[in-house]
């Protein structure tokens, strides 16, 4: 199997990747999009705008194209988000590999553009936020993904050299590749391994077993 090389720091996208979080997603944004007396969104338009930060994603939707608009967008799809964070689980086989990356030494943390009470909400409910150095959503960064400062800030000084990025979408790729780190794509989440295989991750991985391994 392909290697990349050491990995001392493994920094995970949180959607898609480390959490099946799509039932919530849809949801919370068609709760926001009926109090606006608009229509639904399907859920195929839902995620494919998952690939932007939740205010732009949210302003598309609504046709709401300023940012001082989309704040109470925001704030109210975080309620409800909140509100049905239940129905968001890991994907199968995650758990056994943090496990495997925890016990081989390596320092983990998730970095994502859904907000930061939504990712620490979800992840310690499901019994791993523990696992993981720093988890930081879109309030807590100077800018969202594909900014690559908020995963710099997830590095705390160790060399990019020495990290990698884990998601499933073009906007984790060129955050990784913004912030000067290797890219794993993982074909579980919101996007097929043949949108991936368009890209260009350093890996793509089908299994969080197969992601261990190549670590």
């Amino acid at each position: 199997m392909k290697t990349l090389g050491p990995a001392e720091v493994v920094i995970f996208d949180h959607d898609g990747t480390l959490v099946d979080s799509i039932p919530v997603v849809v949801k919370a944004t068609n709760e926001v999009l009926l109090s606006l007396g608009l229509p639904p969104a399907t859920p195929d338009t839902i995620v494919a705008g998952m690939i932007h930060a939740t205010g732009h994603r949210l302003g598309l939707l609504a046709g709401v194209g300023e940012a001082e608009g989309q704040r109470p967008l925001v704030r109210a799809y975080v309620r409800a988000a909140l509100a049905h964070a239940n129905q968001a689980g890991l994907y199968p086989g995650i758990e056994a590999m943090l496990r495997i990356l925890a016990c081989r030494g390596r320092t983990m943390a998730v970095v994502s553009n859904s907000e930061g009470a939504f990712i620490r909400s979800i992840l310690t409910r499901l019994g791993v936020a523990s696992a993981f150095r720093a988890l930081i959503g879109e309030d807590d960064m100077v800018a969202p993904k594909p900014d690559p400062r908020g995963l710099l800030a997830a590095l705390n000084g160790t060399a990019r050299s020495r990290a990698v990025y884990v998601g499933d979408s073009s906007t984790d790729l060129a955050t990784a590749r913004a912030a000067g780190v290797r890219a794993i794509g993982v074909t579980w989440g919101t996007h097929t391994r043949k949108e991936l295989e368009a890209l260009n991750f350093d890996a793509l991985v089908d299994t969080p077993l197969e992601l261990a391994r190549l670590l």
